[in-house]
């Protein structure tokens, strides 16, 4: 029994309380505009879930701003309201919830490779870079079940960090820091996890309280339909308040295991490996391809500018010279644009590659040294034959990573 003194020494425990709905008016937006996962490729509204701010989901989370979408999801801040509170020390806990529609085939084989990744050894260095599962839980829509991945919480895609800067070019000095991070998840994923990621889009870590209470006192704007509120996702965080923090490597929905080879189409289009466009099987080195790739723009003029795929070969082909006869004869889709010979089998496609495709050519705003050690770094992840890049944790080991050279 404690007496009344230990009572009052002794601290009490609370957890957070959900916050009542927002009392900020709410400008509506058009129902005739088509806005965030509208326009995505075959869109199906009733296969999204009719989330709500303010909701809690599985009694614990209160989703608080909507931060991202994608074709098959919808990505949330929300506070934790399990996060234990002792007096005031405890501050609030945020968490991404990752809300998948009903029709995502790679629900449930992301969920499988987080938790493979989360049974892994903890003390490899790269184990830092890499997005971790917190849990998961279903929730039922009008369309079915939707598989809910709680993680933890990310700022801006690289691609659009990118943006931050002059011309949309990361300064080396910075770009170093943020390859030796990715690097370091790759390495951790490939020799330990035995993972092939295959579709890099690293994001940097950032706790996003700030976002949350933005949108509870001034949300924006919104869209109602006959199904459900689509939201806008606040992802613009204003101006950089340091040149980088934490990278993490995430999105596991395609993902595979790297203890045997497969085939079919993986990545982004104008980041997959040269294996991957002839389907000639990949293993672990198409990451590192993907890495290494803002080098092509593989579009067809006339074919309404979409992705093309003999303009991307050719422009491989323009800056390595021609693809060995071994990975040719490996690919299922060779024959699709090569002759028996080796030879491109539509000759309009000198028309796609400009002659002054180069390495040298292709990367601008830095020179003299650095820009010929960034060569040689880059063309150890830019080769035709998968088993000639280097793996992870050989490019960790070049020695342009941790060299300031003179700008000129």
């Amino acid at each position: 029994m404690f007496s009344n003194n230990c009572r009052v020494l002794c601290p009490r425990l609370f957890r957070h309380t959900a916050w009542p709905p927002s009392p900020a008016n709410i400008t509506r937006l058009n129902s005739f505009d088509t806005i965030e996962e509208e326009k995505t490729p075959y869109y199906d509204a009733g296969c999204f879930y009719p989330a709500r701010l303010g909701q809690v989901l599985n009694g614990r989370y209160q989703l608080a701003t909507k931060v991202g979408f994608g074709s098959s999801s919808t990505v949330w801040l929300a506070r934790d309201l399990h996060r234990l509170l002792l007096w005031r020390w405890f501050a609030e806990r945020y968490v991404a919830i990752k809300i998948n529609t009903t029709d995502c085939s790679t629900s449930e084989n992301e969920r499988s490779i987080f938790e493979h990744i989360s049974r892994q050894t903890k003390s490899h260095d790269g184990h830092n870079f890499i997005r971790k599962l917190l849990g998961s839980f279903t929730v039922r829509g009008v369309s079915g079940t939707h598989v809910c991945l709680v993680l933890e919480p990310l700022r801006e895609p690289l691609w659009l960090y990118c943006r931050r800067f002059v011309g949309g070019v990361i300064p080396a000095d910075i770009l170093k820091i943020l390859l030796q991070m990715i690097l370091q998840g790759l390495d951790y994923l490939h020799s330990e996890c035995q993972i092939i990621h295959t579709g890099m889009n690293p994001h940097e870590y950032v706790i996003l309280e700030k976002d949350a209470l933005d949108e509870y006192c001034n949300p924006l704007p919104q869209k109602i339909d006959e199904n459900r509120t689509i939201y806008l996702s606040r992802n613009n965080y204003g101006p950089l308040l340091r040149p980088t923090g934490i990278v993490q490597i995430g999105d596991y929905g395609l993902s595979v295991s790297g203890k045997m080879e497969h085939t079919g189409c993986i990545q982004a289009e104008a980041y997959r490996a040269p294996e991957v466009i002839l389907d000639a099987g990949y293993g672990y080195s198409a990451d590192i391809w993907s890495l290494g790739n803002r080098l092509f723009d593989p579009i067809s003029s006339q074919n309404g500018d979409d992705y093309d795929d003999l303009s991307h070969l050719a422009q491989i082909t323009a800056l390595l010279g021609p693809p060995p006869n071994t990975l040719l004869a490996a690919g299922r889709r060779s024959s699709m644009f090569y002759e028996s010979n080796g030879g491109f089998r539509h000759l309009s496609s000198h028309y796609y590659v400009p002659h002054e495709f180069q390495f040298d050519s292709r990367i601008h705003r830095i020179s003299g040294e650095e820009k010929q050690k960034f060569l040689e770094f880059a063309t150890k992840m830019i080769q035709w034959r998968p088993e000639e890049r280097h793996t992870a944790k050989e490019l960790l080991r070049d020695p342009w990573l941790y060299t300031d050279y003179p700008q000129i």
